[in-house]
């Protein structure tokens, strides 16, 4: 069964991760990335407390029956609120290219491909508490 305590500290790893990442290409010497760093900051501690947030609710729901209705609820809620997340961007800081947009993906697909490992790992398990066995 999956703890939440273990997805929160493979999620720290992860971000950790991207941390270092996103540190060393915003340095001068990688002037691509200038105009998108600080929205790539931004996307970054948003998709982490997307993940930790979703990240309990499906922890919580792991050897239920109902545990991918939850999983695909969580989806789509964090797609609709990640279009959110680039809407507002666009709107409020008005953006000359539309490059912004690659830097933000590639951070949502480290997370959601992280999350969807976890927690179909966890899902798979046989249940300990299951009588098959018995």
């Amino acid at each position: 069964m999956l703890k939440y305590r273990y997805f929160v500290r493979k999620a720290l790893k992860l971000t950790f991760f991207l941390i270092v990442t996103l540190s060393i290409l915003s340095l001068d010497y990688f002037e691509f990335f200038q105009p998108y760093r600080y929205f790539s900051w931004a996307s970054l501690f948003f998709f982490l407390s997307l993940t930790l947030v979703s990240g309990y609710y499906n922890s919580r729901s792991i050897k239920k029956p109902f545990f991918f209705n939850i999983f695909l609820g969580t989806l789509t809620v964090k797609f609709f609120l990640s279009i959110a997340f680039i809407v507002v961007f666009f709107l409020w800081f008005k953006p000359t290219s539309n490059l912004y947009i690659v830097p933000y993906f590639i951070l949502f697909s480290f997370f959601k491909a992280f999350e969807s490992l976890i927690l179909l790992k966890y899902a798979r398990e046989p249940s300990l508490d299951s009588n098959e066995g018995k």
